[in-house]
C-alpha cells in the first residue's frame, strides 16, 4: 500500500480512508513506526492540591514540590510501597513494575522489578542517571495500586525521582530526559485547572536555543488557567539530547489542582 503523509498539526485524526494511497497523519505514521529513526515522545502529569511556592511546584503526585535530579554518573535505585498488598507474591495490589531510564551514559534502556510490599527491593542496574516512566505490568485482583509506590536514591528514601499513586498503575509523573544521540521536536501540550484557583503553568526544560543547561529549567510556554483547560496547544521547540522537560505550576492561592500532557517527535541522530 502506498501511503502519503500529510504535514499539519499533531493529533490530526486519520483523513478517511484506508485504501491504496490513503493519506495519514504525520503523527501517527511516527507512531505506528513507518518513519524510521522517529518515535513519539510524551508524558502525562497530575498533582491533586497545590500551595503558593514561590519556585513553582512540579505536576506529580509526590509531598515535594520540586522533583529532584539523580547524579549525571547514575545511582542505585529502589522501589517501595506504603502497602504489604503491592507485593509479588499474591498481592491484590501492584505486583510487578516496569522501568523505563537512562543509564549513566545517557542511553535508553528498561527494566523490571517485582515489589515486596513495604519491603524496599533495589533496581538491577546500579547506574540510573534518570527515570523516564514507570508503570505496573502485572497487578493483583485490585488492579491498581493498594499504597503509593516510590522510586528513589537507594541511600537515601527522601530524595524520590518518581512514583506511582495509590489507586493507580501508571506514573502521573509529566517528567522526561531526551535521550543521548536523539533530539526532541516538540509538537504541544496540554494543562488544566480543576479548584478554580488561578495558575500559571509553565512547560520547561534544561535548555535554550539549542544549548543544553543542566539545572536551568528555563520556559517554553506558559498558559494561564482557572477551573478550565487550555485545549491542545502547538507548541514547535527543539529539545537537545539530555535535557529533562517538565511542567510545573504557579497558584495564586492555596489548594489548586492541575494536570497536563504534551507530546512530541524523537529524532535519532543522523536519520
Amino acid at each position: 500500500m502506498t501511503v502519503t503523509v500529510m504535514d499539519g498539526p499533531p493529533r490530526n485524526t486519520y483523513l478517511a480512508g484506508v485504501a491504496a494511497g490513503a493519506a495519514r497523519d504525520y503523527m501517527a505514521e511516527v507512531a505506528e513506526g513507518n518513519i524510521p529513526g522517529r518515535s513519539i515522545m510524551s508524558a502525562i502529569g497530575a498533582r491533586p492540591i497545590m500551595g503558593t511556592t514561590a519556585t513553582g511546584e512540579d505536576l506529580w503526585p509526590g509531598t515535594a514540590t520540586t522533583i529532584p535530579l539523580p547524579a549525571s554518573a547514575g545511582e542505585q535505585l529502589s522501589v517501595v510501597s506504603t502497602d504489604v498488598q503491592d507485593t509479588a507474591t499474591a498481592g491484590t495490589g501492584a505486583r510487578r513494575l516496569r522501568v523505563h531510564y537512562l543509564d549513566s551514559a545517557g542511553d535508553a534502556q528498561v527494566t523490571t522489578v517485582d515489589l515486596d510490599g513495604t519491603t524496599p527491593v533495589d533496581l538491577l542496574p546500579t547506574h540510573v542517571r534518570y527515570v523516564n516512566d514507570v508503570y505496573a505490568v502485572l497487578s493483583g485482583t485490585n488492579g491498581v495500586a493498594e499504597g503509593n509506590i516510590t522510586v528513589y536514591r537507594k541511600t537515601d528514601a527522601t530524595r524520590i525521582y518518581n512514583m506511582i499513586a495509590l489507586g493507580g498503575n501508571k506514573s502521573l509523573v509529566p517528567n522526561r530526559m531526551v535521550p543521548l544521540g536523539h533530539t526532541l521536536i516538540l509538537a504541544g501540550w496540554h494543562a488544566a485547572e480543576a479548584k478554580n484557583k488561578l495558575c500559571d503553568i509553565k512547560l520547561r526544560s534544561t535548555d535554550m536555543y539549542g544549548d543544553l543547561w543542566p539545572a536551568a529549567f528555563c520556559f517554553k510556554d506558559v498558559v494561564s488557567l482557572q477551573k478550565q483547560a487550555s485545549g491542545w496547544l502547538p507548541r514547535r521547540v527543539k529539545i537537545p539530547a539530555l535535557s529533562v522537560i517538565k511542567v510545573s505550576a504557579w497558584p495564586t492561592e492555596d489548594e489548586g489542582s492541575a494536570s497536563c500532557s504534551w507530546e512530541g517527535v524523537l529524532i535519532e541522530d543522523g536519520s
